[in-house]
């Protein structure tokens, strides 16, 4: 994720509306112009963005967004500035300090802000625990029914060119009742924008993948990645799709040091190989714009035939804490089950899990029929999730011994 040092430290989930410039917005007439025309006010529009900023309280928010309603000062009518039927789920999390577009909004005088939310939410704080609470509606400002909740946010926002208007998601504000498993939510509008000044805004571009090629389609011109981290989204499969085409710049990853790069477009790529991408993602297909091959030492890879199961036979899969621990046997592995316990947790092994193995003198990377019998330090990043019977399972992604 990118780095940007803000000025507002406040925490929240924020939707911006940035205006955009109205010459930008006017018909083809004219085009040099300053953009003093009186009729701005009916072309310009705003452009509304989701941003979060939030406390380290909890590793993952997961909400859902079906709409954002504008009420007219005027008439009272609504204008929608952003609608998804099918709802837009959200780890803020993934969103600190950044801005990310939604929707627009016309230029005018607005009194209230809806918003039409899913009523469930999952918090899962940094001890992995995972909470499912539902949106308290017991308050004047929130309504809830049909598994959706409405908040209404009052004040009043007079929207011009060159303006943000925000809309304040504060997890500051949040309470969370254990006895009646609800979270209020309360939403502050900043009208000009003021409060909130440093969001680094993410443009289209900004995505970004790592992960492990597992199969090439050349007359697709596409592959499919095993993820190991995304940045600016969440995927919601631990593989994914990638297309590429002629514009896609393929490279070396910079911090191999490599006096020469032997990977010059997508003949060169490999089933096995380690890569970073950056690229376009619309929900749907993740479009590359550049292709980076990892060609560190660590990245021959084999795709494991053992043990006899799939990432893809869970589900819900929710990130949880890494799990280091060093000593004198830090770990128990069953080679029957494919299992490994560490710290009280036990943890199963897919034949997608990355396991690195360097106790030996060179690194290597290793399937689940070859991990060391002993080893004086070891970490794992895994999942909780649920298999097909809807039991609870911890699924490992990522296991590494050390000396």
């Amino acid at each position: 994720m990118q780095s940007k040092k803000l000025t507002d430290q406040r925490k929240g989930l924020i939707f911006v509306l940035f205006l955009a410039l109205a010459f930008m917005l006017y018909s083809c007439g004219g085009g040099g112009g300053s953009g003093g025309s009186s009729g701005s006010t009916a072309t310009g529009k705003a452009s509304l963005y989701i941003t979060d900023d939030m406390s380290d309280s909890y590793q993952q928010v997961l909400v859902t967004l079906y709409k954002v309603e504008f009420e007219k000062a005027s008439d009272k009518t609504l204008v929608t500035a952003f609608e998804d039927t099918q709802g837009v789920t959200y780890d803020l999390t993934e969103l600190r300090g950044i801005i990310e577009k939604l929707g627009s909004l016309p230029q005018g005088s607005y009194s209230k802000v809806y918003l039409t939310l899913g009523e469930g939410l999952i918090l899962v704080d940094n001890t992995g625990n995972e909470l499912n609470p539902t949106f308290d509606d017991s308050n004047a400002w929130t309504t809830c029914s049909a598994g959706k909740c409405t908040m209404e946010v009052p004040g009043a926002a007079n929207v011009t060119r060159n303006q943000q208007v925000i809309l304040d998601f504060d997890l500051k504000q949040f309470t969370y009742d254990a006895t009646t498993n609800k979270v209020t939510a309360k939403i502050v509008l900043d009208a000009d924008g003021s409060m909130h000044e440093g969001y680094f805004e993410m443009k289209s571009d900004d995505y970004g993948l790592k992960g492990i090629i597992e199969t090439i389609d050349t007359g697709r011109n596409s592959l499919v990645l095993r993820i190991l981290k995304a940045r600016h989204f969440m995927p919601d499969s631990t593989s994914l799709t990638v297309t590429y085409d002629g514009s896609t710049d393929f490279d070396c990853d910079d911090d191999d040091g490599k006096s020469a790069c032997s990977i010059s477009g997508s003949a060169d790529l490999q089933v096995g190989m380690k890569v970073e991408v950056e690229g376009t993602w619309n929900g749907t297909v993740f479009v590359a714009t550049k292709i980076e091959v990892d060609e560190d030492d660590d990245i021959a890879y084999t795709p494991c035939t053992v043990p006899d199961r799939s990432m893809t036979d869970y589900s819900a899969l929710k990130v949880q804490p890494e799990i280091e621990v060093t000593g004198t046997d830090p770990y128990a592995f069953d080679p029957v089950d494919y299992t490994i316990t560490v710290s009280g947790e036990t943890i199963k092994i897919t034949k997608e899990t990355r396991i690195k193995d360097e106790t030996s003198g060179t690194d290597r990377v290793i399937c689940a029929d070859s991990i060391p019998s002993t080893s004086n330090k070891i970490e794992v990043k895994y999942f909780k999730g649920q298999d097909s019977s809807g039991n609870p399972v911890n699924i490992a992604y990522e296991i590494e011994f050390e000396d």
